[in-house]
């Protein structure tokens, strides 16, 4: 379980049913700041299981700066 408090973040093991599943590719893009998770729902790589869970998602995992690469590879 992943909560959030005063802008400390702690994850710990659970028994609660996921609000969100998903791919470590996907997870991957949502970690690195390139891709919203609610934009990975509804292009059906993201299943969320309850409602307002991907808008919370995009809360947690929003960037202050869009990731930018100076080199093509």
């Amino acid at each position: 379980m992943l909560s959030v408090r005063d802008g400390k973040a702690d994850c710990v093991p659970t028994d609660r049913e996921p609000d969100l599943s998903l791919d470590i590719r996907d997870l991957g893009s949502v970690y690195l700041g390139g891709t919203a998770p609610s934009t990975l729902v509804r292009a059906g790589h993201v299943r969320a299981h309850r409602p307002g869970a991907a808008t919370l998602a995009d809360a947690l995992f929003r960037a202050e700066r869009t990731p930018h690469c100076l080199h093509w590879f």
